[in-house]
């Protein structure tokens, strides 16, 4: 009787372990497989890695991204992995080979439970990486960055997000927008012909005076700064479409920047400058392999450690957007500064904000970055903020878009990244250049089988999009090759019977089944001795430097 007693007892035991497993799966935490490269460079679908025989820097490329029918094939041998950083065409076929170097995508961890409890503190919130269902089938789990959050009015200019909550619009404003809407719907359902047109021109000028960027959580931001350039990787060819920093002045030039340590050392030439050549700083990824570059980006950061090696003379580093110049100055003395001028730095231009440091000590290290992002310039000084600009139109620090001009596209040429200095010897030492993530439509796509849709997709800078009660926008990383809320143009049978309640190119709340937190299975390290079968790839050693927190 005893011996039945303890089999009764295990066999409860298992059944309950079970139970657990499945309410913790259900309610708790779900692990996915990342099936595409949609949230590249963040999040990596089936892939390869290469090491470029150039620089030295190693990258994932797609293998195959079945959701995006742009991508046509995989990569093959005949196909370039170009560096992300030197632009280096890679055809080292033994690990540009599909079958050799095949890797799984991520494996993350999701939490469930803070969507369904909800409430002001745990519901899904902007720039969350969020799971949810396909809107086309109601099956496939999807994985994008959630951009747009309800009751509010959302469209994307010039790789930025626009937003106003529905609240702050004229009556007249929210009609015309609900009957874009009501339309859309129409013309979905075939119940009306034509196109889904335009903004008449007093909506549109409102929306650019309420309309403001939805800047980055500083979380979110970290993993959207993707790099341009890393002088510690430079390239050994030279090429002429591979970056370097090059010397305006030749021989009678001050800098040196031969090596990886960047070093200044005054020679009395005035306007002495580096500018970063031969690099298009562009929207595409080098993970999409087979095109899509995408339009400029011109939010950068640019970043370094400087040493100063006496206590005389200053650094100035010149970022430009759209015409516009704007100079971060730092002096050895520690006054540091940030003003709009002219091409050359004109000292005697007005200044936006100004602030004094403790010295420069010589020989003592320090870390220096400048950032023009999202229609705001920052200084940081040893990883502390020092200066920015303001939103404030009545202060001298403002710095802020002309939303007409830009949904015009009436761009001006904006020359490279340069760094001047004057007196005073420095080094610098990683010196990097990164830009932002950047957000756009190409006119050549619309919401693919729709030919009334706006060009590019929802959303666009002639379509803002209303986002009711229940909606939410979603975008993926690797703007340039994913199908996201901008393209969607099929509604799946779990949402078709929801009649106009549901919006193309939205997720339903009841969709959303939870935020990713953690990649705790990155394509682990080969057995390259070990014989392949079939798909298997013996990537059976976990690479734990690269599990992280996705953000």
């Amino acid at each position: 009787m005893p011996d039945n007693e303890g089999v009764k007892d295990t066999l409860e035991s298992i059944v309950i372990a079970l139970i657990l497993a499945f309410v913790f799966r259900a309610f708790i935490v779900e692990a996915f497989v990342i099936p595409t490269g949609s949230m590249a460079p963040t999040l990596y679908g089936a892939h390869g890695t290469i090491i470029c025989e150039d620089c030295g820097v190693e990258f994932a490329y797609g293998l195959k991204d079945l959701a995006d029918n742009r991508r046509i094939e995989p990569v093959r041998a005949r196909n370039r992995a170009v560096c992300p950083n030197c632009n280096h065409g890679n055809t080292n076929l033994a690990v540009n080979d599909e079958q050799r170097n095949r890797e799984k995508g991520d494996r993350i961890l999701v939490l469930k439970w803070p969507f369904d409890i909800g409430g002001k503190w745990l519901a899904p919130a902007r720039w969350d990486v969020v799971v949810f269902k396909d809107p086309a089938d109601g099956v496939t789990n999807f994985i994008k960055r959630l951009i747009g959050v309800p009751n509010e009015v959302l469209q994307i200019v010039d790789g930025d997000v626009y937003t106003v909550p529905v609240s702050e619009l004229s009556e007249r404003a929210q009609t015309v927008l609900e009957e874009m809407r009501h339309r859309k719907y129409l013309l979905r359902t075939k119940q009306l012909r034509g196109a889904i047109g335009g903004l008449p021109r007093d909506v549109l000028d409102e929306l650019d005076e309420k309309m403001t960027i939805a800047r980055k959580t500083p979380a979110a931001q970290k993993s959207l700064w993707f790099r341009a350039y890393d002088h510690d990787y430079p390239p050994q060819t030279l090429a002429p479409n591979q970056p370097r920093w090059r010397v305006a002045r030749g021989d009678a030039s001050g800098w040196d920047t031969s090596s990886r340590r960047v070093r200044f050392d005054d020679r009395g030439v005035s306007a002495d400058y580096i500018e970063l050549s031969g690099k298009r700083i562009e929207a595409g990824c080098a993970y999409n392999v087979r095109g899509n570059p995408g339009p400029l980006v011109l939010d950068a950061r640019v970043r370094f450690v400087l040493t100063p090696l006496n206590d005389e003379g200053a650094l100035r580093l010149r970022l430009e957007k759209h015409g516009r110049i704007f100079w971060a100055t730092i002096r050895m003395d520690g006054e540091v500064s940030l003003a709009e001028s002219t091409e050359a730095p004109d000292l005697s231009a007005p200044v936006m904000a100004r602030k004094k440091l403790s010295p420069f000590v010589p020989g003592r290290s320090v870390e220096v970055s400048v950032e023009n992002l999202d229609y705001r310039l920052a200084l940081y000084v040893g990883g502390d903020e020092v200066l920015s600009s303001s939103d404030d139109r009545d202060s001298p620090a403002y710095y802020g878009p002309d939303l007409d001009m830009l949904r015009r596209g009436r761009f001006k040429a904006s020359s490279p990244h340069r760094l001047y200095a004057e007196g005073g010897t420095f080094d610098l030492t990683h010196l990097v250049v990164e830009h932002d993530a950047y957000y756009y439509h190409d006119p050549k796509y619309r919401a693919l089988a729709m030919s009334w849709a706006p060009p590019g997709g929802w959303a666009s800078p002639e379509s803002p999009i209303l986002l009711r009660g229940h909606e939410y926008f979603m975008l993926g990383d690797n703007t340039s090759a994913s199908k996201d809320s901008r393209l969607w143009d099929q509604v799946g049978a779990h949402l078709e019977d929801r009649g106009e309640a549901f919006q193309l190119g939205t997720v339903p709340r009841d969709q959303l089944i939870g935020k990713a937190f953690f990649v705790y299975w990155p394509s682990g390290h080969k057995l390259r001795w070990l014989p392949r079968i079939g798909d298997w790839n013996w990537a059976i050693i976990p690479d734990v430097g690269r599990m992280r927190w996705i953000r």
